[in-house]
């Protein structure tokens, strides 16, 4: 993850109060690169001694090692920690760009092809996913302009580079309040309800575009081979940590929900989810 991201955010939040839980401190090491690859493989590494651990997503876990060469196995060198909750992401754009709704965006991207950037967190990263989904649907030809993580994404936008980009609520809240952004889609089939701020914001499905869906959710994991004694403190403590008041009051401040789901039942569902990402690559490429 890079600095400035909803990642960072999370992490920083965190690891400011997990480390009375745990007893000692936890400190956020930022890796960006490789798509999140280059942190994830640091982390499958390293020593399994539960003192190393990973905040990733679902698409840099299961998505991006199955789009290219990676040194790891994901399903067998890491074990979940926690789920702390997922989040979808938004496309938004700036006051000065060449349109103000998400339909708009659209058509002026099929009578200006290749002349609209859109910034992306990575190659198969929370908002390239259903930006190619997009392209694939509608015909568009847009520029498809890589940053190192969410952070970097937001700058772009600010500064007007980019004509549009993806972020999250937790990003963009703030600089939609004092104008310098506009929300113009959820990515899926659900708004963002029960937020004041954006819960007038349309979904990509209601606007037409059935195929645009994808959901980040933010999870803690280990290396597999940490003792089982440790990843059970480990998810011990998350579990605290959710109910702990500090990190209540710090989730509601950046208007993040809470949806935590313990280690062992997010390991469940990896498999699954793996598989159905190998179905999502194959349609979105076209390779078999």
């Amino acid at each position: 993850m890079s600095a400035g991201g909803s990642h960072d955010l999370h992490a920083r939040g965190i690891t400011s109060i997990i480390g009375d839980i745990l007893g000692q401190p936890m400190i956020v090491k930022l890796m960006p690169g490789g798509a999140g690859m280059q942190g994830t493989a640091f982390v499958a590494k390293a020593n399994p001694d539960g003192h190393t651990i990973l905040f990733t997503h679902n698409g840099f876990d299961l998505l991006v090692p199955q789009t290219q060469k990676v040194t790891f196995n994901s399903l067998k060198d890491f074990k979940s920690v926690a789920r702390v909750n997922y989040a979808q992401p938004m496309f938004v754009t700036h006051p000065d760009a060449p349109f103000k709704t998400f339909k708009e965006f659209v058509t002026y991207a099929k009578k200006n092809p290749g002349k609209v950037n859109l910034g992306h967190s990575g190659v198969w990263g929370a908002l390239y996913t259903p930006a190619v989904q997009l392209i694939k649907e509608t015909g568009i030809k847009v520029s498809l302009i890589p940053h190192k993580g969410g952070g970097p994404v937001l700058q772009a936008l600010l500064a007007k580079q980019d004509h549009i980009g993806g972020l999250f609520a937790t990003q963009t809240r703030p600089h939609a309040k004092a104008g310098k952004l506009i929300p113009l889609a959820v990515v899926g089939d659900t708004r963002i309800e029960g937020d004041p701020d954006f819960k007038g914001v349309p979904t990509t499905a209601e606007l037409g575009f059935k195929s645009v869906s994808f959901t980040m959710e933010r999870i803690f994991m280990a290396p597999a081979g940490v003792p089982a004694d440790r990843l059970k403190a480990l998810r011990d403590a998350f579990e605290k940590l959710m109910g702990h008041p500090s990190f209540k009051a710090f989730m509601k401040n950046i208007g993040e929900p809470i949806q935590f789901m313990k280690g062992e039942e997010y390991d469940k569902l990896r498999p699954g989810l793996w598989a159905e990402y190998t179905t999502l690559i194959k349609l979105m490429t076209g390779k078999k």
